[in-house]
């Protein structure tokens, strides 16, 4: 078979609502299980397969069509009473949400889907038998008519004419065949048949076909009438009653299936027009989407690059400003300043994207999970609005997903063990982002058996991690962030879903690499906090400038955690390495000129020095630095051959002053120089 064209604007469009669609469903399949006689979540859940199923039949896609069609009929059981989703059900409809998105993807890559497991049919399949009689002859019926024939009679076509325009099967019914009953109808007849099916009739337009009563009806059609219209199309040869009232065509109509209309059509050029009038007719009612426009992200990315360039411009023309003393060029610089302030804003916004983004894939994550560890656990979304670039929601994903998985597993009791604690059977997870400031705070927490320090610090003497006195020295949190530690767990068997510690040292590294910062709480009993700290975008961060020796380092602010003069002679030497104390914690002091300037050379301490406290990772230190300059937005550029691979260096910029910045990578910077003895 040949390959899809990748460039067809109709794909295209099918791939891009197709995508949302499958990611409700998601969602909402997971919901359903919690309330499974919610019938407005029943509805919507059917029009997302029928939505998707239309679109695919269009494109001929015919391995997503037919298992689209099973689950539709399926849902409508479900949606009519005759059934109701339980747990086993629900495996088998997640089941079908996978083989789709692997379609999707099979789609995606311009090759036409596999076909899905034979098995799959079978058991919605079996659902359509079991407890739904009725409705069941009728699929039965359906596929058999389908199978028949891919084309209806021309009775059967007048009939359904008659129906659309609310002429009664009875009335004035010719004996023989009019002069308009052809083996094609005319275009004037197929378009007022369209406008029917996308309730865009209008009472002044032409109407060969109609009866004389039609032009009394409304323009809308009941639902009823809708659904018979769609059951004639699929051949179906069932009596529809008629409301004697017209009522509003629901919300969202479900579209009719393109591959059955272009059955009626038997020539080419027919079919072609009536495809023609389809999107024409249908453009109406899609006018909201067209306020938004699809483009390209490396688009995207090459604007917010010149925003960047505009953003040093701006920096040095007010390093600039200040060596002048003319109001009026002060004036210009700070509207030049607000301009690039709000284009620069601007210009981020079209590269955020919700969080909701990844958020989206956790209840079914959390569903399965439970389900095969027998625990009972509810999962709570907040903030899934919260906005952030796009760049860093993709980078999100694992790791989130990885300390979600934990929680379930390591983190949350079995029932009866709750239940003996005096806890409601249901465990409480709560996933949770916010804006605060220039940072996103994420947190994940679980209600629990929490951790306990002292079992953390046990357990690292029995790993040989460091002895016994080095661990009796570790503070609460320092024991927590023991988890992060390559191979640390705290689980007898490791298993194939996670345990805390197990490739937790991935998730920090992962962490770490955003410029992110991890933090942990825990109690034992009550449950346990995961917080990470990530900057709202990586492409213009926000730094605090110093000096060491003659040269200017950049620090990310996001890792800063405070700074102040530090009197030396109160530091202290502990197991070779100098530390403060800083608010009653013990904190590694380290000089950053000797690690990155080569001009280095032991003088005599002053009493008095710049003290940046840094968060690297879950650990805090203190660095001392020559002197501070203040913050400044930077544009991260890469290094240059001479420095590429430098450790310790994430790029470099241009500072206000038209000098070369170097951006300090401090998880790596500590990698590489901290077990150096200075």
């Amino acid at each position: 078979m040949m390959a899809l064209d990748t460039d067809d604007e109709i794909l295209q469009d099918f791939l891009v609502e197709a995508d949302e669609i499958l990611e409700g469903l998601n969602e909402q399949l997971v919901e359903l299980e919690s309330r499974p006689e919610d019938s407005e979540l029943l509805n919507s859940i059917f029009r997302g397969f029928h939505t998707i199923k239309g679109g695919a039949g269009f494109l001929s896609l015919d391995a997503m069509v037919n298992l689209c069609h099973k689950g539709e009929d399926v849902f409508n059981i479900l949606r009519q009473g005759d059934r109701i989703v339980d747990a086993d059900m629900m495996d088998i409809f997640l089941k079908v949400l996978d083989v789709l998105n692997v379609m999707f993807e099979e789609t995606k890559a311009g090759q036409y889907p596999t076909e899905a497991d034979p098995s799959i049919h079978n058991q919605l399949a079996a659902y359509l038998t079991q407890d739904a009689e009725p409705v069941a002859t009728v699929v039965e019926e359906v596929r058999q008519s389908e199978s028949a024939s891919d084309e209806i009679t021309e009775d059967e076509f007048e009939n359904l004419l008659d129906e659309i325009h609310g002429s009664s099967a009875s009335s004035q019914a010719p004996a023989e065949p009019s002069p308009a009953s052809s083996d094609e109808i005319t275009e004037d007849e197929f378009e007022n048949l369209l406008d029917q099916l996308h309730g865009n009739g209008t009472p002044g337009e032409s109407n060969k076909v109609a009866a004389p009563a039609a032009t009394a009806n409304s323009d809308d059609i009941t639902e009823d009438e809708f659904e018979a219209l769609l059951d004639e199309l699929q051949g179906k040869k069932k009596a529809v009653p008629v409301a004697a009232e017209p009522a509003p065509i629901p919300p969202e109509p479900i579209p009719p299936e393109p591959e059955k209309i272009a059955a009626v059509k038997k020539s080419e050029p027919v079919k072609a027009k009536a495809k023609a009038d389809t999107e024409a007719k249908a453009a109406p009612a899609a006018k909201p989407a067209e306020t938004s426009v699809r483009v390209d992200t490396s688009r995207l990315d090459e604007i917010m690059n010149m925003v960047g360039e505009l953003v040093l411009v701006r920096n040095r023309i007010s390093t600039l400003e200040a060596s002048f003393e003319d109001e009026e060029m002060a004036k210009a610089v700070n509207n030049l300043a607000v301009v690039t302030s709000d284009l620069q804003t601007s210009v981020m916004r079209t590269r955020m994207q919700p969080i909701k983004k990844v958020f989206g894939r956790f209840p079914r994550v959390v569903r399965d999970l439970a389900r095969s560890l027998k625990k009972d656990i509810n999962l709570e979304l907040q903030g899934e609005e919260t906005d952030l670039d796009k760049n860093l929601v993709e980078a999100l994903a694992d790791p989130l997903v990885h300390l979600v998985r934990n929680a379930v597993d390591h983190g949350v009791e079995m029932p009866d063990v709750r239940e003996e604690a005096g806890k409601p059977r249901q465990g409480n997870i709560v996933l949770g982002a916010a804006q605060e400031g220039d940072h996103i705070l994420l947190t994940i927490s679980d209600d629990g058996a929490g951790m306990n320090a002292n079992v953390l610090r046990q357990k690292a003497v029995e790993k040989g991690m460091m002895d016994e006195e080095s661990a009796s020295r570790l503070t609460e949190s320092e024991c927590f962030a023991l988890i992060f530690a390559p191979g640390f767990s705290m689980k007898q068997e490791i298993s194939d879903i996670s345990g805390r510690g197990v490739g937790m040292d991935v998730v920090k590294t992962s962490i770490t690499k955003l410029n992110g910062v991890i933090e942990i709480t825990s109690e034992v009993g009550k449950g346990t906090t995961l917080s990470i700290k990530v900057p709202l975008t990586l492409a213009i961060m926000p730094t605090l400038m110093v000096m060491l020796g003659e040269q200017i380092f950049a620090l990310p602010l996001v890792n800063v955690n405070e700074i102040f003069h530090l009197d030396l002679t109160k530091t202290n030497v502990v197991d070779g390495q100098e530390t403060i104390i800083v608010r009653n914690k013990a904190l590694p002091l380290f000089y950053l000129r000797k690690w990155l300037t080569s001009s280095f050379t032991e003088t005599k301490k002053t009493d008095i020095e710049h003290v940046v406290i840094v968060n690297v990772g879950t650990q805090r230190v203190g660095f001392v630095v020559d002197q501070l300059l203040g913050q400044e937005e930077v544009v991260i550029k890469p290094l240059g051959a001479m420095l590429h691979g430098t450790k310790g260096l994430a790029g470099a910029t241009i500072t206000g002053d038209g000098r070369i910045s170097l951006i300090l990578d401090f998880p790596e910077l500590m990698n590489t120089y901290a077990n150096r003895g200075y």
